[in-house]
């Protein structure tokens, strides 16, 4: 019973995680472009309650896929080959969330509260081409922290016919 409880919360986690990657490509190849045309009036359309909700997606889907992580490693902790590649994409999806705190969230919080009229900014407009360069490789590592999930999924029947 463990052992399908155990994968279960792998796939949920890897489906997680796949949403995630979805949702961070759709931003950096159609929205990304939009938002950071031509600034500050470009950014009406990150900017609430008219404009899209940034928040509204991605903190619950971070949250349960955080969760869903952690406990993955923790019923997969005595399967070495899991355990490692789940250890790799903790500590990677780690590096990355700590990033967005201390850059992404800040930068585009104030682009969400930059009023969007006024002249073009060619400042903002840098900052902006700064963000969404720095946000594809972000969403890079989050499709890393994907595959490694998927790998962790693929050692489990390497592993149990090492102990069989």
């Amino acid at each position: 019973m463990k052992e399908k409880w155990a994968f279960f919360v792998l796939f949920i986690t890897i489906l997680l995680f796949g949403v995630i990657n979805g949702g961070g490509l759709y931003e950096e190849i159609v929205v990304g472009p939009v938002w950071s045309a031509s600034p500050p009036a470009s950014f009406a359309l990150i900017q609430e309650p008219e404009g899209l909700s940034l928040t509204s997606f991605w903190i619950p889907f971070h949250i349960i896929a955080n969760i869903f992580l952690i406990l993955a490693l923790v019923l997969y902790w005595k399967e070495k080959r899991p355990r490692n590649l789940l250890l790799v994409a903790l500590g990677l999806y780690a590096l990355i969330r700590i990033a967005t705190f201390l850059y992404f969230v800040p930068e585009i919080t104030e682009f969400m509260n930059t009023p969007s009229t006024g002249p073009f900014s060619a400042e903002l407009a840098a900052r902006a081409d700064q963000w969404r360069t720095l946000s594809w490789i972000r969403t890079i590592g989050e499709i890393v922290v994907n595959v490694l999930l998927l790998l962790a999924l693929t050692q489990l029947d390497k592993e149990r016919e090492k102990t069989a």
